[in-house]
Formats: C-alpha cells, structure tokens, sequence
C-alpha cells in the first residue's frame, strides 16, 4: 500500500465553529410552523498551506476566514430545493435575499453572496457560491447549486446557506445564516420558500459524538498458553505488538490479538455520485510507528464496504492487553492528494491509564469500552460489536 499524508485533523477542527443540529431547520420558514513515553503524535500536518493542499477530510473545516458578529443579521434568503431520484442530483435554485443588514457603515453598501455546504462536509469538494452582487440588500441570484448524492446519504446530511458581504479589502462579513437538515425534507414540495436568516450560533460540543457511520469488527485474544502454533498466512505483517527488523519472518509468539474487520454502513461519501473509496488503518498504541500498522484493502464506490479482513497483533501477555489501545480509523483513498478521514475508533479498558501513566489515548466509552472488557473477559472466544464511528481522534472532552 501507498504511504498516505495526512493532516492533523485536530489542529483543525480546533480553528472552526463548532456546530449544534438540535432543530429541524435554524432558519425558520416563513411559510411554515415554526508506562508508555510515547509522544502523541497521531497525524503529521503538511508543510504546505492548508487552503491549497487537499484537505478534503469531512472534518477539514478549513479556515473560515471573515467576520463573525460585527453585522447584525437581518433578512431572509428565498430557496427552491428540488432532488431528481434517477440521477441522484441535489438543485439549490438561490433566488435571491431581501432585507439585508448593511455591511460596510462606512460606504453604505452591502455585496452579497452565497455560500453553501452539505453538512458535516466543510471541505472544499462540498462548497458552493453564487457569484457577487454589487450594492444591493434584495439582491436576486437565480443561480442553482447542484451536488451530485444518493438519497441515503442525503438523508444524513444537513444543507447549510450562508449569506457573507464581499470586502475586497479586507475580511469579509458574515450576514446570517440557514440550516436545513434532509432527514425529514419534503422533496414532493416544488415552490419556492423564504427562509429567515439566523446568526451564527457557536456551541462547543463533543466532535466525537457527531454520526460519522458505524463498524462492526470481531475481537478475539489469545493467550500465551492457548498459542498452539496457528498459521503465519492467518496473519497480516510479520511483526507484532512488540518490534522486530524489518523482514523478520517469525511464527507468532505469546498472545494473540485478533481483529476481524468486518463491514461499515452509511459513511461519508467524498466522491460525485456519492461514493467512497474506503480502507482501514489500524494500530496498537502507544506503538504507532509504520511497523505495526494494518491496513486492509480498498472497496472501492461504496459508504456500505465489506472487508471480512483480519488484522493480527503477537508478543502480548495478558497485563499487556488492559494497557493497549487499539486504534481504527477509516479513510477515502485519493490518487492524487491527502487520503480523507471519515472516522474512528479506540477499544481500550478507558481508564485513561497505560502502564502507570495517565494518555489522553486511553479514552474508550460506551460499547468501544464494553466490547474491549467483553473480549478480556471472554479469552479465546471471538465478539463481536458495532461501534459509532468519532468524527475526531482527539481527546474526549
């Protein structure tokens, strides 16, 4: 497999707004109701600048740059939404605003356009824009913005219309906004609809909790004493938990940990025609270095993969295993550019503890917490789980 480079997708979320989806739409109708001394170094950042390299990752929420509040939102954006099933083509026919704020006191103008997304896509395959009118608060676009998405996944997706003023000079100015999730949306309804714009809401929420998709794997640990001399080709590498030399042909030792990955369901697609191109990576921290690293094959054009692959790690005692974590992350493979990340797992006993030392990696919760202590408790006998897929491999907060 080729070496992907990849973006420290932490670093940028940390820059964005962090989004809440609580109601069906934030723009209201108006025509409607209302002992490890690993350092954690889990991604590296490319030398090149963010905006022009290829971070296409769901969770690249690459720099927003303009001005947040200093407007004071008022208006409302009119919208005709349409999907065509046969062709899976999403239209966002931009009509036009009315009843802008001012953006530049000084000047008395007001530029508009607008900006959309295919939420939780803020990379730069989902933008869209309208082109710039000059000096008008009820400016009129009649421009349509088309995506090109499978109904199931359009129906985990939100459309978020941004209305900014163009300075070009300076930064320019946020005029409000519309979120309108799909997961409920009437595409029989054909008219057009006035939607009032809000100002952005900026709410610190827990990334790792956004749906990204599940995996199911199945777990199974082998002790020492139940090491009967299985098959190197069961195995995936020749190396194990503890390093050899590259080359190093071996029959495995000590206890075995198994990792079947099985399937993922409703990932993110980043390709036209609402496809992905997935693999997984894994490893067993606190060792990440490319000597452990698992990875399995690519199924390519699907967000529903099956790889039934198995990934093998040797050399691990039974105290070895409540003090490793086992790490998973799903990519997009791209010929051309950064690999996009589309989620993750860890499995650990999330006690935040790894041979005495407090990691912020040892954060497992919920069924990734269960599923581990299932598999210790349970030695020798495959479980299996499905797991919510993080949207980001940072620390929990």
């Amino acid at each position: 497999y080729l070496d992907e480079t990849e973006e420290d997708i932490d670093d940028i979320v940390a820059s964005c707004y962090p989004r809440k989806h609580e109601h069906m739409t934030s723009g209201l109708s108006t025509n409607s109701p209302e002992g490890s001394d690993r350092k954690w170094t889990y991604l590296n950042v490319p030398e090149a600048d963010g905006d022009t390299t290829s971070i296409n990752s769901m969770m690249s929420v690459y720099s927003e740059t303009g001005d947040y509040g200093n407007v004071k939102v008022s208006g409302e954006i009119l919208l005709n939404i349409n999907y065509i099933y046969k062709t899976g083509a999403l239209n966002i026919l931009v009509r036009g605003c009315r009843n802008l704020a001012i953006a530049d006191e000084r000047k008395h103008r007001t530029d508009p356009y607008v900006k959309a997304y295919l939420l939780p896509d803020k990379s730069r395959q989902s933008k869209r824009k309208t082109k710039i009118k000059s000096n008008s608060t009820n400016p009129e676009f009649n421009e349509t913005l088309k995506y090109v998405i499978s109904h199931s996944q359009l129906e985990t997706r939100t459309l978020q219309l941004s209305v900014w003023h163009y300075d070009r000079f300076g930064r320019n100015s946020f005029l409000g906004e519309v979120e309108i999730p799909f997961d409920s949306w009437n595409f029989e309804n054909q008219g057009d609809e006035w939607f009032v714009l809000q100002p952005k809401v900026e709410v610190v929420t827990d990334f790792g909790l956004q749906y990204k998709g599940e995996l199911t794997v199945v777990l199974r640990y082998i002790p020492p004493d139940r090491n009967l001399m299985l098959p190197l080709g069961q195995f995936q590498g020749k190396r194990g938990f503890k390093k050899g030399k590259k080359g190093d042909s071996y029959l495995p030792s000590g206890g075995i940990l198994e990792v079947l990955i099985k399937e993922a369901k409703n990932l993110t697609a980043v390709k036209s025609g609402g496809t992905s191109d997935t693999f997984v990576k894994g490893y067993l921290l606190p060792d990440d270095s490319k000597a452990t690293k698992h990875k399995t094959p690519i199924v390519k054009k699907s967000v529903n993969p099956q790889w039934n692959h198995t990934f093998a790690f040797s050399g691990l005692n039974s105290r070895d295993i409540r003090n490793v974590c086992l790490e998973l992350t799903v990519w997009d493979k791209e010929s051309l550019s950064s690999n996009i990340f589309l989620g993750g797992v860890r499995l650990s006993t999330g006690n935040g503890v790894s041979n005495g030392k407090e990691v912020d990696w040892m954060d497992s919760q919920g069924e990734e917490q269960h599923l581990w202590q299932k598999m210790i408790d349970s030695p020798g006998v495959a479980v299996e789980g499905v797991l919510m897929l993080r949207s980001s491999m940072g620390k929990r907060r």
